[in-house]
């Protein structure tokens, strides 16, 4: 009885100490967190996760585009009641900038570095090397609530600073910082959901508010997004879309396990506008355009910086307001001015336009996206030169570009249930089709009807009433 009575008390002294064990455990856990913020949200990851059936992503065309356009009679154009010569537009040289090596910031003892190249610039990023231990086990509500512990508590700041200090010095928008912060993730880790761990992490530092879920085996990150972003699949959280950008164009998602509030503070969405671009590396590609006009061959070069080209297609499918009002590459810029220049040389308005709608509708070869890439592909005027193949709204982007660029007027995108065109604010009296818009009257521009000139719609489209108006901005 006695020897029982002892091993009993003995029992209890143990299990005593393994709880003051736990607890001091749990105390030097939390005390380890640097901001409260993240004490607090450690806390309620903790709690009951919902499972949330996703939202299918919007589609951009409510009808198939055409695979074959129909052909309108040679230099179909109405001659102006009166000339308005152009004025061309004077663009700003900038230097060249040559490939950029973005130094170390304030390296801490101990940390170890990724060198990396982002878009032809060269860095070095610093990370703690506990790190690499957060988010081994079977995935699951307690696995990504111990990994968040892990980051929270780990050498982070020099890291995050980095990453402010390298977006700032290049001028990156919310998507470029996006994609920096998963090249970094992706070279720390190997495993997947444990760079998706510390993605959601960084960018939760940056002030992005992000979120993280997870599926059996999957961890997937979901960023907020403002505006369309199509072809996405999307949970709608507090009444705001996050989308599973990993899982663009892949089709459906499935339910997933996520939880339903903000990390605080952080507050900015994914914004993909790019009124003024990235600080890339510059690297010049040229290629030759062959067209027709006015019964005369022109034979010219254009040139675009294939760093830059390279970050255009890293888009999603987004608004397209975002690809009508993008700033281009100096590159794209100047050589269109040096080609172009000579040509429009005492034209007329409409003969300018006339000259550059020709240019749009017979250097490119026509194919729908779904031929080309296997899905909707919305390309910047960069892509449309790069590739051999590009379909109408891509034709309109490059155009209304160039009419900005070039003569410095008004444009206008009309997105038709499977088409798009465009139409321009013109000082002469043309005869032929318009829309209004503000009050003003835009032409109607198609750089997808072969041979058409300003004013002239395809047969299908003459009075259409069903469209979206497109509004562009200067480039700044």
């Amino acid at each position: 009885m006695r020897l029982l009575l002892l091993l009993s008390l003995l029992f209890f002294a143990l299990q005593a100490q393994s709880y003051e064990e736990y607890l001091r455990a749990q105390e030097a856990a939390f005390s380890s967190f640097k901001e409260e913020r993240d004490r607090e949200f450690s806390e309620y990851l903790n709690k009951e996760w919902k499972a949330y059936q996703e939202a299918q992503g919007i589609k951009g065309y409510e009808e198939p585009k055409p695979k074959t356009l129909p052909q309108a009679k040679e230099h179909i154009s109405q001659a102006p009641e009166k000339k308005v010569l152009i004025a061309p537009v004077r663009l700003e040289e900038k230097e060249s900038t040559p490939l950029i090596t973005i130094a170390p910031l304030t390296p801490v003892t101990g940390l170890k570095t990724l060198h990396t190249k982002f878009f032809g610039v060269e860095l070095a990023l610093h990370y703690d090397k506990v790190l690499k231990d957060a988010g081994h086990k079977e995935v699951s509500k307690e696995m990504i609530t111990q990994a968040w512990k892990k980051l929270a508590s780990s050498e982070y700041e020099t890291t995050i600073k980095e990453l402010r200090e390298i977006s700032q010095q290049l001028n990156l928008n919310d998507w470029a910082a996006y994609l920096l912060v998963t090249q970094l993730a992706e070279g720390i880790y190997k495993d997947k959901n444990q760079a998706k761990l510390f993605g959601w992490f960084a960018l939760l530092k940056l002030g992005y508010d992000a979120r993280i879920a997870y599926q059996p085996q999957r961890v997937l990150l979901l960023l907020r997004v403002e505006k369309e972003l199509y072809n996405t699949a999307y949970h709608e959280l507090e009444g705001k879309r996050y989308y599973a950008i990993d899982f663009y164009a892949k089709g459906k998602l499935g339910p997933l396990t996520t939880y339903d509030s903000s990390y605080k503070d952080a507050q900015r969405s994914i914004d993909f506008a790019l009124e003024r671009l990235p600080h890339f590396a510059q690297e010049k590609v040229t290629k030759r355009f062959v067209f027709r006009n006015n019964n005369q061959n022109h034979s010219i070069e254009l040139s675009y910086n294939k760093h830059l080209l390279h970050f255009f297609q890293s888009y999603p499918q987004v608004a397209y307001s975002d690809y009508f009002s993008s700033a281009e590459s100096l590159q794209l810029q100047s050589s269109l001015k040096t080609a172009f220049e000579p040509l429009l040389r005492t034209k007329s308005q409409s003969e300018a336009l006339n000259l550059i709608l020709g240019f749009v509708q017979h250097a490119f070869a026509y194919r729908v996206d779904r031929e080309q890439f296997g899905r909707e592909k919305v390309m910047f005027p960069s892509e449309t030169i790069f590739y051999t193949y590009s379909d109408c709204e891509d034709r309109a982007i490059l155009f209304a570009y160039m009419v900005r660029t070039l003569l410095g007027m008004e444009v206008l995108g009309l997105k038709y249930p499977e088409h798009m065109a465009t139409a321009v604010h013109i000082d002469e009296k043309v005869k032929g089709e318009y829309v209004l818009y503000n009050k003003r009257a835009y032409i109607i521009a198609d750089p997808t009807y072969r041979n058409a000139g300003v004013g002239l719609s395809m047969p299908r489209y003459i009075g259409a009433k069903s469209y979206e108006i497109i509004s562009t901005k200067a480039q700044k």
